[in-house]
């Protein structure tokens, strides 16, 4: 006979449906992640580890609880048995005082498992998903009128331990899966770029993902474990860094073809052609990088990384729930409302990292909207208005610098007059941009604004260390202007 009897309710599953058996229903996501973080602890309470049976009822979201409490205390075997599913309290009891084995954990259902205990234990019992109650069994007793004929037993309760909550897993469940799904759109538009590097929506797309699942790790920073937390960032910030040139001269071009449709350069520029042949020494000094770094290796190798999503120590103990995210959000949002109140939109470095925290909380707040609730996803929207108003600047800001620079450039040598016309050109919607803003700030119409510099101040710090390319030795380019491009 059993000598110590482990009833264990099944964990949070999924909800009936009429399309499939309630046989094949599973756990939930959350439901599994608790049992496997608080199962160990659970079942250290038993004294022998040795001789340990499972005996689990055949429905799949019992056996996924077994299997876990089988991996929490090593043992190798699973008992499935019908009885169990079958909701027979009296045939279950038989079987506990017919078998020879000493310790079994029954997992099972409702109300068959709470008949159970409360026959043993005679007073009411009542399993919520996922509890476990230890008993200690004694000879079996006669038996009972009203008990079908089955042996009866008396029992002394050794531990009792509820359910794990599963709420606090949610959260946890949900942001593996957005970050899964972000490292994967990132895989995909790599291997679109890298494959036809003269796309120029493919660079655009690639630099767009890599920004989003940058975002996002670096949102999840403080729950995240560190040492993934920084590789992520380094593999993400090589690849902008690598592409950002490029993609500044993208949009350089796109101006310059505009200028032409406008009639503010000739039909028959040659400012175009320079710059789709400056395009090609980029692309190429692009490719040679991405090969003697293995970016693309090593971006496969990330993406691979993300998708078991690594959790500090302390988030795996205790869960993740969602009133922490949301802090979290709400303090970053405080932050750039301070940024925005009075920004110095004369300064290229105070735009771009006005315009780049917006670009994070809008990538955030439409990616973990689900967690972050209603309110928040709806910021989404208002923090890309904000980064595209700016955005406009950064661009404008970026195309004059390269005018200039291109100005010295020897294979620009014959479109130097049309460069002069785009860096005017550019540095007059530099400063419409900065007096339509203020405008809107200050509620004045009247409002003027000094002229524009030709290019970002000479001591703004640079975000990142990106190629010269194929500029000249001695006209080395803003690589904070190219971080900023528009993606």
């Amino acid at each position: 006979m059993v000598k110590t009897l482990v009833l264990v309710r099944h964990g949070k599953a999924e909800k009936a449906s009429e399309d499939s058996s309630d046989l094949y229903r599973e756990l939930t996501p959350d439901g599994r992640h608790a049992l496997e973080v608080a199962y160990p602890r659970t079942f250290s309470l038993l004294e022998d580890y040795d001789d340990v049976n499972v005996w689990s009822s055949p429905a799949i979201r019992a056996m996924q609880t077994a299997q876990v409490v089988a991996n929490a205390l090593g043992v190798d075997g699973i008992e499935v048995d019908q009885t169990l599913y079958d909701q027979h309290a009296d045939a279950i009891l038989a079987q506990i005082a017919t078998t020879t084995e000493d310790t079994v954990v029954i997992v099972g259902h409702v109300p068959s498992l709470d008949s159970v205990a409360s026959r043993l234990l005679g007073r009411e019992v009542r399993l919520g998903k996922g509890a476990a109650l230890a008993l200690e069994l004694s000879q079996p007793s006669a038996t009972t009128a009203g008990n079908g004929g089955a042996t009866s037993a008396s029992a002394l309760p050794l531990w009792f331990v509820d359910g794990p909550k599963s709420s606090v897993w949610g959260s946890l469940v949900s942001i593996e899966g957005e970050v899964t799904a972000s490292a994967g759109e990132l895989a995909a538009s790599a291997e679109s770029f890298f494959g036809k590097p003269d796309n120029v929506d493919a660079l655009r797309d690639f630099r767009m993902a890599a920004r989003r699942l940058r975002s996002l790790v670096s949102f999840l920073s403080p729950w995240e474990s560190k040492k993934q937390a920084e590789r992520a960032d380094k593999v993400l910030r090589n690849l902008l860094d690598a592409t950002a040139r490029l993609r500044g001269i993208d949009i350089f071009s796109q101006t310059v073809d505009d200028l032409v449709e406008a009639g503010e350069l000739g039909e028959n520029s040659l400012l175009p052609v320079a710059c789709a042949r400056e395009r090609r020494f980029e692309r190429g000094s692009l490719m040679e990088l991405v090969r003697k770094k293995g970016l693309v290796k090593k971006l496969d190798a990330l993406v691979k990384d993300l998708s078991g999503f690594r959790w500090k120590k302390s988030v795996l103990a205790r869960g993740l729930g969602e009133d922490d995210l949301r802090s979290r959000f709400d303090e970053e949002l405080d932050t750039l409302d301070q940024a925005l109140f009075g920004l110095d939109l004369s300064s290229p470095r105070a735009v771009y990292d006005a315009r780049r925290d917006a670009k994070e909380l809008h990538y955030v707040a439409n990616r973990l909207g689900v967690v972050l609730g209603d309110e928040r996803a709806q910021m989404s929207q208002y923090m890309d208005e904000i980064q595209r108003d700016l955005g406009a600047l950064c661009n404008a800001r970026t195309n004059a610098t390269l005018a200039d620079e291109f100005r010295h450039a020897p294979r620009f040598r014959g479109v130097r007059a049309d460069l002069g016309v785009a860096g005017r050109d550019q540095r007059e919607v530099v400063s419409a941009i900065v007096s339509g803003m203020r405008r809107r700030e200050t509620g004045d119409a009247a409002v003027e604004e000094p002229e524009e510099a030709a290019s970002p101040e000479p001591d703004a710090p640079a975000e990142m260390d990106a190629p010269a390319g194929p500029a000249e030795p001695d006209v080395p380019a803003d690589a904070a202007a190219f971080e900023a491009s528009a993606e």
